[in-house]
């Protein structure tokens, strides 16, 4: 009986403990990314250290576009988000999307599907480890297939994703 016992405490799902991380936005309302670290779990871990140690407080997301949200460039916080160019207009300051913790990681590919909700992060290149700039794909984007590492899913604040524009801010982002 203790055998049975144990053999179903150990067949329970381990996605109950993996850890969530929320950011709430200075605009309003937060979102939340339950990790998966079985997927990528070198990078899942680095992602849970640096929200733990408040890299990610006080950032701003520095890029919005139809399909994805991008933010996690340290130069966000305090660099202007738009810089004028020598010839006189107004372009995005390039340092405001570069940058990182300085910690490169190694690519971890997964078998995940790069769907809506989905969190992977940024790097140079198609399987190319990254740092520490954090996306979520707001629509269905299968081509990123088996080419970024997958931190996790939103699991809560979809909508609240939706309505983040290029500049808002993270007040603060915490693990639960």
């Amino acid at each position: 009986m203790l055998t049975l016992l144990a053999a179903c405490v150990l067949s329970l799902p381990v996605a109950d403990k993996a850890p969530k991380l929320t950011f709430t936005m200075s605009g309003g309302g937060s979102f939340t990314i339950t990790t998966n670290p079985k997927a990528s779990p070198k990078t899942v871990e680095h992602i849970v250290k640096l929200v733990k140690s408040g890299f990610y407080d006080r950032q701003r997301v520095h890029r919005v576009e139809p399909w994805v949200t991008q933010w996690g460039a340290p130069a966000s916080r305090d660099q202007p988000m738009d810089i004028v160019g020598s010839d006189g207009k107004t372009v995005q300051n390039p340092a405001v999307g570069d940058g990182g913790s300085g910690h490169q990681l190694p690519f971890e590919m997964s078998d995940i599907d790069f769907t809506r909700g989905t969190v992977g992060v940024a790097s140079t290149g198609l399987q190319v480890g990254g740092d520490s700039q954090l996306f979520i794909l707001k629509k269905d984007t299968l081509r990123l297939y088996r080419s970024y590492a997958v931190v996790g899913t939103v699991t809560e604040g979809m909508d609240v994703v939706g309505r983040i524009c290029r500049g808002d801010r993270i007040l603060r982002a915490s693990v639960n």
